[in-house]
């Protein structure tokens, strides 16, 4: 068997070459496709019940996460404006990664509180919207009625006629004095009159007690009314018995000059009080203009209240406010908190993330962090992060195992190996390894600390076969020893 592949080889050298060529070549390509890997995969084989189980896992609730550590000289150090905006603008560079299954931080309390403050307050500037409308359609209404109340045109006519008739009366009672004779016979017909005054008087009367304002008046006025209506009786009684007729003209000319008198007064009150209800109800009418403007903004400000999105606070006074509840943390923050001067940003990651895309993600997150200035008070920790730097280190420790195991094999070869091609297996060997990595690549078989630790081995043994084929070689060139 081996003869006839050593007479194959023999009798088609250059297509044996060529292919050795294409074959190194598709080797090379598989070596540049191989990946170091540090994940679960690594420790246990990816069709096993539990790698399946865990791959659901990290597929609904995400895998494990980048933490970054902010660090503070007490928790008021720590919840600050300052580092509210800083996790903000953190947040906004990683909100273009597909790859983030969602962040949690103090941020994102702090937005949620803001949309929960938002809509009581969407709500509130409907209510009173609503109210002011309706305390502006009330003033109204007592506008109106303040001015209908304070039209007394009626009531002036109705006082001037009364006041003509007193004063007729008061006309009257003087031209009594000179008719004594004829007093007796007059007496009927000046009763009936005075009657007929208290009756028009009462009619006032009865209109202007519907005012609670004109209160004495009116009682002053009923008051002079009733006194009418005794002087009327007694007139009649002087009719019927033609006594003291001369005292009672007298008297009732003073009695009706007293009302004329206290009519002028009840007119220049009602003037006052006129004006007085005229410039409330304007005033009422201005209020209530007023109130319903600020009731149509308020509206309106309620219909685009969409265009308003919740952001993080400025002030330091409205922060606390949403993270202490009477003096004490609220618990949702505290989760945050890892003692008195630590305090916890969470990345967590979709499951099945490439390495490439955590390394963009965490380069990302240590950028932000150093153009803010904290990378002197944070920590940038995590399975990701860890698993990033053993693989920065293994392939700076694969590079530096090659390189010495290739360096070694050089000084022992030129010492122990004395002959021509002392450095041939060298060569060998490095195809050899070239082509384990390219088979690997071919084969998705990822670099592990595992497959790592086997390359010096391969490279001793290597050397040493590599070794004993070309003394071998060498002796049968020679025609030294016989074949075996």
């Amino acid at each position: 068997m081996l003869n006839k592949l050593a007479e194959f080889i023999m009798k088609r050298p250059m297509k044996i070459i060529l292919g050795g060529v294409v074959v190194f070549i598709a080797l090379l390509v598989g070596a540049t496709q191989v990946e170091l890997k540090t994940g679960n995969d690594t420790l246990i084989q990816e069709d096993t019940q539990e790698y399946i189980d865990n791959f659901e896992y990290q597929a609904e609730f995400g895998s494990d996460p980048i933490i970054i550590m902010y660090q503070g000289d007490g928790i008021d150090n720590l919840l600050t404006v300052e580092n509210i905006a800083y996790m903000n603008e953190l947040e906004e560079v990683l909100s273009y990664y597909d790859e983030i299954f969602t962040i949690n931080s103090p941020v994102s309390l702090v937005k949620e509180f803001a949309g929960m403050q938002a809509t009581e307050f969407e709500g509130g500037l409907l209510t009173v919207s609503s109210g002011l409308a309706d305390v502006a359609t009330n003033l109204t209404g007592m506008s109106d009625m303040m001015l209908a109340n304070a039209n007394t045109d009626d009531i002036d006519a109705q006082i001037e006629q009364l006041t003509t008739a007193i004063n007729g009366l008061i006309t009257g009672q003087e031209q009594l004095g000179i008719g004594v004779t004829s007093l007796v016979s007059g007496f009927t017909n000046y009763s009936a009159q005075i009657l007929t005054i208290t009756e028009n008087i009462q009619v006032v009367i009865d209109d202007l007690d519907t005012d609670p304002l004109l209160a004495t008046e009116v009682a002053d006025l009923q008051a002079e009314n009733d006194a009418l209506i005794t002087i009327a009786t007694e007139m009649s009684n002087i009719a019927t018995n033609s006594a003291a007729l001369p005292g009672i003209a007298d008297n009732t000319v003073l009695g009706l000059q007293n009302i004329l008198l206290g009519l002028t007064d009840m007119v220049a009150d009602q003037t006052i009080m006129t004006a007085q209800l005229t410039t409330l109800a304007t005033s009422l009418a201005g209020v209530a203009d007023g109130l319903q403007a600020m009731s149509t903004n308020l509206g309106m400000i309620y219909s685009n209240f969409n265009i308003l999105e919740p952001s993080i606070p400025t002030e330091q006074s409205t922060l606390d406010m949403m993270v202490y509840e009477d003096g004490v943390i609220r618990p949702v923050f505290e989760s945050f908190l890892v003692g008195d001067q630590n305090m916890m940003f969470l990345v967590v990651l979709k499951g099945g993330v490439s390495d490439e895309k955590i390394g963009d993600i965490i380069d990302s997150i240590n950028e932000t962090l150093e153009a803010q200035g904290l990378e002197d008070v944070t920590l940038v920790s995590g399975k990701p992060v860890l698993d990033q730097s053993i693989k920065s280190e293994m392939m700076g420790s694969m590079q530096v195992m090659m390189a010495l195991s290739a360096l070694i094999m050089v000084v022992v070869l030129l010492i122990v190996f004395r002959i021509r091609w002392s450095l041939l297996p060298l060569v060998i060997i490095l195809f050899a390894v070239i082509a384990t990595i390219g088979i690997m690549g071919w084969l998705n078989i990822g670099l592990t600390m595992v497959s790592m630790a086997v390359f010096p081995v391969l490279i001793g043994l290597g050397i040493d076969y590599s070794i004993q084929f070309q003394s071998r070689y060498t002796e049968e060139l020679a025609g030294g020893m016989e074949n075996e």
